[in-house]
């Protein structure tokens, strides 16, 4: 019964402490626990138990849950020299592990207020707006109706496995949330997708029986492969009158960035029947330029949520926040359904919103008040390469020269002596070696430091944070790799770039002239 309680998942949930938070907490007791004998995994049951209990019928009698658990080593720290007396010298081991490393961390878990607990989480549940068992009905179905096929075609560079059936989970999502609001309907609803990307949203909501359009900055290549039914536009989508849609029944804003917070905006002005879907990624206001959090206490993603779910009821909305079952750690959805307000108030609420807009921007002069923001910054047509490829290659040279100053310093470096393939070092290291004003630059990039190793991988070794000079390839080892990769058509390259080897390090490359797979040649 004990563990029971536990592994019930309500012990730890029941004292306010976040999901996330409560699997670290079981997954290193599990870790703590694993090799432990029974009366360890008793008396660590016992003890997180005896705490839950504690703070739920007793609250205010004993002091704070971590008080408690101060109490409970004590406890167990007296019995701990009985114990282990009787049990040897492994059990004494494993257990002073349990009572002074997973205790401890029992403790400072426990020591958040209710305060910043709060601020952690502005959403407790998964799927609290859809049937859980019609919702896995459903992905399922879903998932091999659509899923499987679209992972074997995918052309674009981004990954299958996450893309698709993130799509799939929130079609699926939708298309149950339109079932219950549709009833005994027989007219589906529409929708506008703001920001479709890919548009396998779009897609798989038409093909399940509702008509809409996704319109993106973008064309994709997918597009092309979608049946002729699939409406997508490549248009750019600006804050103005052209913007809405009255004849949608939903505005759809998934990872829609610079346009998320006029999503519900634009569903308010477009109708009185129309709702809307927003899943927040990146933070925007209103005039495209970044969010910048206002309270310290609170992640910039967590205030963001809640600054659109103020805005949402500010237009009017009734609004309801949920999580989603996807592979992305930005998937707390803002959901409407409709309106806090009887139609006849259509009319004000719409002015109002305008004065909400204006409150947070530069509203355009009157010549063009078809626009309702001045100088919104939508992102850019054309998508910008931010893979350290494009960066001035004597930056690039500068810093791959400090960190292999610093790899092989303190080594032996004679010119007659072992070819030295210098320390094995930690990135973050390395990244406080870099000026500013070059890890300024970096920061832009996508990856920033480790991408730029890794573009030099003929340079550099990169594993698991760690970081290397890498031992020179020979003509012989490229192309036995090439023939392992039969599934790869390219052209091997062989001494066709100087050996960076050759000419930077101290005791030049390992390799002779006509074993190395890069050219010797001085520069």
């Amino acid at each position: 019964m004990v563990v029971g309680t536990l592994a019930s998942g309500n012990g730890l949930r029941n004292l306010g402490l976040p999901a996330a938070r409560c699997a670290k907490i079981y997954k290193t007791l599990g870790t703590a626990l694993r090799c432990a004998t029974q009366i360890q995994k008793y008396n660590a049951f016992k003890l997180i138990c005896t705490m839950h209990n504690h703070v739920k019928h007793n609250n205010n009698s004993d002091g704070s849950p971590s008080q408690l658990l101060v109490k409970c080593q004590t406890e167990l720290n007296l019995t701990c020299y009985c114990q282990c007396s009787q049990l040897g010298d492994g059990f004494s081991k494993s257990y002073s592990w349990l009572i002074n490393t997973v205790i401890p961390q029992f403790i400072k878990w426990s020591n958040e207020t209710q305060k910043d607990i709060g601020n952690h989480s502005i959403c407790n549940e998964s799927l609290a707006l859809v049937s859980k068992s019609r919702y896995y009905q459903k992905y399922n179905e879903l998932k091999l109706k659509y899923g499987k096929e679209m992972v074997k075609i995918w052309p674009e560079c981004t990954d299958p496995s996450k893309f698709v059936y993130e799509d799939v989970a929130i079609a699926t999502y939708l298309l149950l949330l339109w079932e219950d609001e549709q009833g005994s309907e027989t007219k589906k609803q529409t929708f506008v997708d703001f920001g479709c990307g890919n548009g396998l949203l779009v897609y798989i909501l038409t093909k399940e029986g509702h008509n809409g359009l996704g319109i993106d900055i973008r064309k994709r290549q997918i597009w092309d492969m979608y049946p002729s039914g699939i409406k997508l536009e490549e248009r750019l989508i600006t804050p103005s009158e052209l913007s809405l849609h009255a004849e949608a029944d939903w505005i759809i804003g998934n990872h829609s960035d610079e346009l998320t917070p006029w999503i519900p905006v634009i569903a308010s002005k477009s109708s009185y029947k129309c709702n809307f879907f927003v899943l927040p990624c990146c933070a925007f206001n209103f005039d495209g330029t970044k969010y910048q959090r206002k309270n310290s206490n609170k992640t910039q993603y967590t205030e963001y949520l809640e600054y659109i779910k103020q805005l949402s009821e500010e237009c009017g909305f009734k609004t309801y926040i949920d999580r989603l079952k996807i592979p992305s750690t930005k998937r707390i959805c803002i959901v409407s359904k409709g309106r806090t307000y009887k139609i006849d108030e259509y009319q004000d609420y719409c002015e109002k919103i305008q004065n909400i807009i204006t409150q947070d921007s530069t509203p355009c002069p009157e010549e063009n008040n078809s626009l309702w923001v001045q100088g919104f910054k939508p992102r850019e047509t054309v998508e910008r390469v931010r893979n350290c490829t494009q960066i001035d290659k004597n930056l690039i040279d500068s810093i791959v020269s400090i960190i292999t100053n610093y790899l092989l310093q303190e080594c032996c470096l004679e010119p007659d002596g072992k070819w030295s393939i210098g320390k094995v070092v930690d990135i973050h290291v390395l990244v406080q070696l870099i000026p500013p004003e070059q890890l300024k630059l970096l920061k832009s990039e996508c990856g920033g430091l480790q991408t730029l190793m890794k573009n030099n991988h003929h340079i550099f070794q990169v594993q698991q944070g760690k970081v290397q000079l890498r031992y020179p390839k020979s003509i012989d080892e490229v192309s036995t790799n090439s023939k392992k990769n039969l599934n790869k058509v390219y052209k091997i390259k062989l001494q066709e770039k100087p050996c960076w080897f050759y000419n930077n390090h101290p005791q030049g490359c390992p390799l002779k002239d006509d074993k190395c797979s890069f050219l010797h040649v001085k520069r």
